[in-house]
């Protein structure tokens, strides 16, 4: 998890004895290490030539720097580490997390509230299929009827169906470019036709998202989702276009 944001006290710095008494030199060389720390985990390695390049200084000129502020990093066992730094990357790491945690605890949340809803529509929807075609059951016609009635409500029902599962599984897994959006639209048609053939349930998109929820912690989400699904429901992308649904 890499963090791209971090808390910064400029009056900390200002008011700072040290930092008072650095040359301009010192101060930028000091400073450049301090945001090198901050998206690099917090450490690197006490190599003179590499930091003198860093700080676009020869290494002659940066190891005398190095001498007047290296007391303002901890240096153990060739590791350069700075306590704010760490202090703060800590903070923002745990502030992270709790964000993400609240936002799956959102997705389950509108995903089972909507599930409950369609659940309800569609059994008052069969009701009122069954009791029109024991009405007009007489004639082709009436029966023909009945059926183009209740076509529209179903495709309505499946558009929003497939619209909630697909904001709930970026919700889960960030898509990082326009290729794992693609790749997210494709999975919720794919769900969406598999349940207008019969092969799958409306439960399914339910058991999608929780294996969604499994490749958050994976390395590659999108790429994990997509071998879980390719596992365990048979995911096949090009089945659509051949029509073999």
């Amino acid at each position: 998890m890499k963090i791209k944001y971090v808390q910064l006290e400029s009056e900390a710095f200002l008011t700072d004895l040290d930092f008072i008494a650095m040359t301009l030199e010192e101060r930028g060389a000091y400073f450049t290490l301090i945001l090198y720390l901050n998206c690099n985990k917090g450490k690197c390695q006490l190599d003179i030539p590499a930091l003198s390049k860093l700080c676009n200084k020869t290494p002659k000129a940066f190891e005398k720097i190095w001498q007047n502020i290296s007391k303002k990093f901890q240096t153990r066992s060739g590791v350069i580490k700075h306590k704010r730094v760490t202090k703060e990357l800590t903070k923002a790491k745990k502030f992270r997390q709790a964000k993400s945690r609240a936002g799956l605890k959102g997705a389950d949340k509108r995903w089972h509230s909507h599930s409950t809803a369609i659940t309800k529509e569609t059994k008052g929807n069969v009701i009122e299929k069954e009791s029109k075609d024991s009405s007009y059951s007489n004639t082709t016609e009436q029966s023909s009827s009945v059926s183009n009635s209740v076509r529209p409500r179903h495709d309505k029902d499946s558009h929003i169906r497939a619209f909630n599962f697909n904001e709930s599984l970026m919700g889960i897994i960030k898509p990082r470019n326009q290729s794992d959006r693609t790749c997210f639209r494709n999975i919720t048609n794919w769900l969406r036709a598999g349940c207008a053939t019969g092969k799958l349930d409306e439960q399914i998109f339910g058991r999608a998202l929780g294996y969604a929820k499994e490749a958050s912690l994976g390395r590659n989400p999108a790429a994990v989702f997509i071998s879980l699904l390719k596992k365990e429901l048979n995911y096949n992308p090009k089945a659509i276009k051949a029509g073999q649904l």
